[in-house]
């Protein structure tokens, strides 16, 4: 009991003075969807942009990092980024083989099973499985791709709740594991959703929006089932870059970044 007041102490001093107590590396987790290039959605790529857009972040100084290794703290530093690709489009499997692999990156995919084997425009089970034996990391993104906020709740909770459940046992069929990390369709959850997604056994819960956060999965204080991510579109990607650059910069130059850990983006 007194051990447990003195670390509570210390602990509470330490925040009040803006001090870390623990140690771990930081990554910024980047959120995309599509890469036929089709130039018809502010969310989907070329293969050619998305090698452009890979390559000009690791000529920042910015190493990338499986989702796996980021959660592990098997990571340094605070210029590290994790790719993640949500929904399980057709376009998923081209993209990895002929821009990521080349480039050594294992992006976390978050897919919703319920089209995969059954729509042209998703990925084949056995491209998905496939891609998990590569080191793909999957993870689970609910089951219709149905809405899982306060308000979704509050008017079907049992619909709702088929996105927790259904999810892990059709994944675990398709690619022999079962996933641990969730991503919530549409970027946002709730608590009951949150807390459901505890019980179901995930370990974590993604959201995903127009803000840019750094992560450290280290830090006590982070909430597991609301991990920010950042949504790449079109008319937010130049401010991305900027702050991307910015944020080396301070690196760099030894000045603290707790001013630069959250930005929001503005739409032109």
């Amino acid at each position: 009991m007194r051990r447990s007041i003195i670390s509570l102490t210390i602990a509470l001093f330490a925040c009040a003075a803006g001090i870390r107590l623990w140690a771990g590396g930081e990554v910024i987790i980047l959120d995309y969807h599509s890469f036929l290039g089709s130039g018809s959605s502010s969310l989907d790529y070329s293969l050619a942009d998305m090698g452009a857009q890979l390559d000009r972040i690791r000529a920042l100084g910015y190493t990338f990092v499986s989702l796996d290794d980021a959660i592990a703290g098997r990571i340094e530093g605070t210029a590290n980024v994790v790719i993640t690709i949500d929904d399980g489009n057709r376009s998923d499997y081209e993209a990895y083989k002929r821009v990521f692999e080349e480039r050594g990156i294992k992006p976390e995919l978050f897919i919703y099973p319920f089209p995969i084997g059954r729509s042209r425009h998703a990925l084949t089970p056995e491209q998905l499985k496939e891609l998990a034996g590569d080191g793909c990391g999957i993870g689970a993104h609910g089951f219709f791709h149905e809405y899982m906020t306060a308000r979704a709740y509050e008017r079907d909770p049992a619909k709702v709740m088929m996105e927790v459940t259904r999810p892990a046992p059709a994944l675990r069929k398709l690619v022999g594991e079962r996933p641990r990390l969730f991503a919530y369709p549409f970027g946002f959850g709730c608590p009951p959703v949150s807390q459901a997604l505890r019980e179901a056994g995930y370990d974590w819960a993604f959201t995903a929006g127009d803000k840019i956060k750094s992560v450290d999965f280290s830090d006590p204080r982070l909430d597991h089932f609301n991990v920010p991510r950042t949504i790449v579109y079109h008319w937010n990607r130049a401010q991305i870059f900027s702050y991307l650059a910015t944020r080396q910069g301070l690196a760099r130059s030894s000045r603290g970044e707790s001013d630069q850990r959250e930005i929001s983006l503005t739409r032109p």
